[in-house]
């Protein structure tokens, strides 16, 4: 779907969310990565299956779909990565969640928030 906000993250995860499982280095971080890539990794070996379920439901009404649906078939596409081989894919979706805990712009839009919401 499409993002109101600018600038979004790759995925929804801050930093607070890896210091509720520990830490970076922790157990808990490293096991919630793994499963990750565990489950992109599945989603990406029925990809076509997926694709193919979309393009049906191309006429369902759903808002973001039946807009422009070439192209929100295509983002989903792209975020397979269907030219990378199980490994590269891997590493690429390592980097996704690394950049998304890292992500600057979500941090500084989050505190623009608590202050409007402190000012009401």
């Amino acid at each position: 779907g499409k993002d109101p906000k600018p600038f979004p993250p790759p995925m929804r995860i801050c930093k607070e969310m890896v210091e509720g499982m520990g830490g970076n280095s922790s157990p808990g971080y490293q096991s919630f990565k793994s499963k990750c890539c565990q489950a992109y990794k599945i989603l990406r070996r029925h990809a076509k299956l997926i694709i193919n379920l979309l393009y049906l439901m191309t006429d369902s009404g759903i808002k973001d779909l039946c807009a422009d649906p070439q192209f929100a078939i295509l983002k989903v596409e792209q975020k397979f990565q269907a030219l990378m081989d199980d490994e590269q894919a891997e590493e690429h979706f390592l980097k996704l969640i690394d950049e998304s805990v890292n992500a600057l712009f979500p941090a500084v839009m989050e505190q623009f928030h608590k202050i409007s919401m402190a000012m009401k």
